[in-house]
């Protein structure tokens, strides 16, 4: 995948979206630059990041967003969902400080265990995204 075929696809995504979210959360690591290029496409100035690990079988959410979230729209976004535990950790998380999550990302897989808000196809093999 060409950096404009990513920003083809968001675009594409960001045309989904039908709740103008508050602020827009990415990822890390994957989810940083899509999140980035909605939040453009979008016209949302918030943008967080969250990193989530692997922690056993689990995932933990690593960072913390230090500002007042209760009550705010937020969009969080990855760019596939393999299982989706980070996308569940971390939507779990930001509906623990009190906000209202929509999920989306570019591509789901047949293993993935969350059917995001938002996403554009469900693949079978993960791309190679300009980034790698």
């Amino acid at each position: 995948m060409t950096w404009e075929e990513l920003e083809h696809e968001v675009e594409s995504l960001s045309q989904r979206i039908n709740d103008i979210p508050d602020v827009v959360v990415g990822v890390v690591r994957g989810g940083l630059i899509p999140a980035r290029l909605l939040s453009s496409f979008l016209k949302v100035k918030d943008m967080y990041c969250l990193t989530v690990k692997k922690a056993g079988n689990g995932r933990k959410v690593v960072t913390e967003i230090s500002e007042n979230i209760q009550g705010k729209n937020i969009l969080l976004v990855e760019d596939v969902l393999e299982t989706g535990r980070s996308l569940i950790v971390a939507k779990q998380y930001l509906e623990g400080k009190g906000a209202r999550v929509k999920t989306a990302c570019l591509y789901t897989m047949p293993i993935s265990e969350i059917s995001p808000d938002y996403s554009l196809a469900q693949i079978k093999e993960i791309p190679e995204f300009p980034w790698e």
